[in-house]
């Protein structure tokens, strides 16, 4: 375990090395086959967030498709209107997923299994609606002429930097506490362990890298429509 450790950031070198000269290459690659590749990436993103909330956590959440769409429309947001630089926009996506994500967490994360499933099944919906509603991202006439930044290099960096972190904190006393919630959570708050507060931990960090997701996708499809963001984006993932 120790040598794994030493080898993370090496190997976090080598895999940056390989993705930029596979980045050389896309141009040459045929385009439907290229957008098949990157959606893949997309879907990698988001499917390892949603495992830390459902699977290391054990917490049945419906609303991932909601932050996907925050942090869409946020970083397409920053990109049209303001031209801020596409890595900055889409932290600020991620970013302002994640507060989301705390801000539904607090009141939510007290319920268990079906009873959270209907809560961010209803924030997700919540979202959505509002995005119908806002005109300055297009509200039901959708959101067009978002810049293309999105690359082969872009999606597989950020998919490296989402499996070495969900690693990490896996292999952390947090990720330890996180999955000890999912084997048994009254016997972890009987144990000291604060259970609501490493549940809204991991709802934030699965928010976050969903939020980033939406920024890529956003700027490969160049259009966002809030339909796009239903309860079925959430179970599709």
């Amino acid at each position: 375990m120790e040598k794994i450790r030493n080898l993370r950031y090496p190997l976090f070198i080598l895999g940056t090395i390989i993705i930029y000269l596979f980045n050389l290459l896309s141009p040459y690659i045929n385009p439907y086959y290229l957008q098949i590749i990157i959606f893949a990436g997309i879907n990698i993103i988001l499917a390892v967030s949603l495992n830390v909330i459902n699977g290391l956590c054990g917490q049945f959440s419906l609303g991932h498709a909601g932050f996907m769409a925050v942090g869409a429309y946020f970083s397409s947001f920053l990109t049209f209107y303001y031209k801020i630089p596409f890595p900055l926009a889409l932290i600020s996506g991620g970013i302002l997923a994640g507060l989301i994500g705390l801000g539904v967490g607090i009141p939510t994360l007290r319920l268990r299994g079906d009873y959270l499933a209907i809560a961010t099944l209803g924030m997700g919906e919540i979202i959505r609606v509002i995005l119908f509603n806002l005109d300055i991202v297009g509200g039901a006439r959708g959101f067009p002429g978002i810049p293309k930044y999105t690359s082969f290099f872009w999606v597989y960096f950020v998919v490296l930097l989402v499996l070495i972190s969900s690693y990490n904190l896996l292999k952390s006393p947090q990720g330890r506490a996180i999955l000890s919630i999912r084997e048994d959570e009254i016997a972890s708050e009987a144990m000291g362990i604060n259970t609501t507060r490493f549940k809204i931990f991991a709802f934030i960090f699965g928010a976050f890298w969903a939020g980033i997701a939406g920024g890529l996708w956003a700027h490969y499809i160049q259009f966002l429509h809030p339909s796009s963001f239903t309860f079925m984006k959430s179970v599709e993932v």
